[in-house]
């Protein structure tokens, strides 16, 4: 949100709130999990809410950009749901917003949780927000048997990438499955960004806006492989979604993928098997790094004393050790708590579990560029990788100066 928005939306909530007498209403959450492993979470997460004996309501809004945009509107017209999924820091709903307090429920969360995951689960010191799983974003997919056939392995450096990559074109098949949103080049940028350069280098340049980095022979060189990437996949990128690009890997027709770990529970859903049918590893260059994002369910200030509480059984609902594995187990993540059990996860979550903790110990642990910039200049950063992929008139070098334009931008 920028911050004009905020601020419209913070004055049209300073207006009084109409008395709520009635009964507390349903727990709504507004979302956006619309596809075949987010569509069974959500279910879990219903069937968890009814055996509590919650009132449970879910909205559907197709895209995160839409369900943000609807999520405003509800909160300026005075209805807005008791929760709903963000992708943002909780900073720029509490800004804005009046939010949940869950601290009666939430004493030793810092304890079940990474220290990471507690820290952004906050709004000025208080509990607002309910992690349910962690997802690796510098995951990279590989159809396993069709790489046999050709003689070739998933590539674990950028230049055995681009050597791989053009093998698979002249056999006819698709190297880089994509989709068409902007998300999905981000992500590829930030890979390339994190294996060529490392973390310091993608903290200082992304993060911080380090000119001297931004405007560096390094980057540069880092825009003309990205733009090189583009070169092995396919014009029908357009027309999907990542769901969609997945889907290529298990029809044969595409190689390698780049996303999240949300696609392992499309592999599952497809009884595929790790180390078989598909492979994971980390993104080339990465190692045992671990760049990642977690879904959370931001709880807004209850409408009456009776749905305050109903939001802390919701959450205490939530939080439970057995629901959150299975809530990771169905998307493809990995649990948020320490203590849950990986009984029933598969080896690429087992993988990137044990990166997790491991990159939590040794500093290697990386929150994702949605969570870190401003909303203003995050919107400026995507906007110039998305030019950059999909435009072949802006050069490597236009776009490093867009790049360097870009990181002035601040709420």
């Amino acid at each position: 949100m920028q911050r004009r928005e905020l601020l419209g939306l913070a004055a049209a909530l300073a207006l009084p709130a109409c008395s709520h007498a009635e009964a507390a209403p349903p727990l709504e959450l507004l979302h956006w999990w619309t596809s075949g492993s987010e569509a069974a979470m959500l279910a879990e997460l219903r069937r968890s809410a009814q055996a509590a004996g919650l009132p449970w309501k879910d909205t559907p809004v197709a895209g995160a950009g839409h369900a943000n945009t609807v999520l405003k509107t509800r909160f300026l017209s005075g209805h807005p749901p008791a929760l709903a999924q963000i992708d943002k820091s909780v900073r720029l709903w509490g800004e804005a917003v009046p939010l949940a307090d869950l601290s009666p429920v939430s004493a030793d969360w810092p304890r079940l949780l990474p220290a990471a995951i507690d820290r952004e689960l906050r709004w000025q010191g208080r509990p607002v927000a309910v992690p349910l799983n962690v997802h690796r974003l510098n995951s990279m997919w590989s159809n396993r048997r069709l790489l046999q056939r050709l003689g070739l392995a998933a590539p674990r450096s950028w230049d055995e990438f681009f050597r791989v990559a053009e093998a698979l074109q002249q056999a006819g098949v698709i190297p880089l499955a994509i989709g068409s949103s902007v998300g999905q080049k981000l992500s590829v940028f930030v890979n390339l960004v994190l294996g060529r350069g490392g973390p310091a280098f993608f903290e200082q340049a992304l993060v911080q806006g380090d000119a001297r980095l931004l405007g560096s022979t390094a980057m540069l060189d880092m825009l003309r492989e990205f733009k090189r990437i583009k070169r092995y996949t396919d014009a029908a990128q357009v027309s999907r979604d990542w769901a969609g690009a997945t889907g290529l890997l298990l029809q044969g027709r595409a190689a390698l993928q780049f996303t999240g770990d949300w696609a392992n529970g499309e592999f599952q859903k497809a009884g595929w098997q790790p180390g078989e049918d598909y492979d994971c590893h980390a993104a080339p260059g990465h190692a045992d790094l671990h760049y990642f994002e977690f879904d959370r369910l931001l709880f807004f200030k209850p409408q009456s004393p009776e749905q305050a509480l109903l939001q802390q059984r919701l959450a205490t609902t939530l939080m439970q050790a057995e629901d959150s594995a299975r809530y990771a187990r169905i998307k493809g993540g990995i649990p948020v708590r320490r203590d849950a059990s990986l009984a029933g996860f598969n080896a690429c979550a087992r993988q990137s579990h044990a990166d997790f903790r491991a990159a939590e110990a040794s500093g290697r642990l990386v929150l994702a560029l949605g969570a870190r910039l401003p909303e203003a200049g995050y919107g400026a950063l995507r906007d110039v990788v998305a030019a950059c992929w999909a435009s072949e008139r802006l050069t490597p070098e236009l776009a490093q100066k867009r790049l360097l334009q870009a990181a002035k931008v601040r709420d």
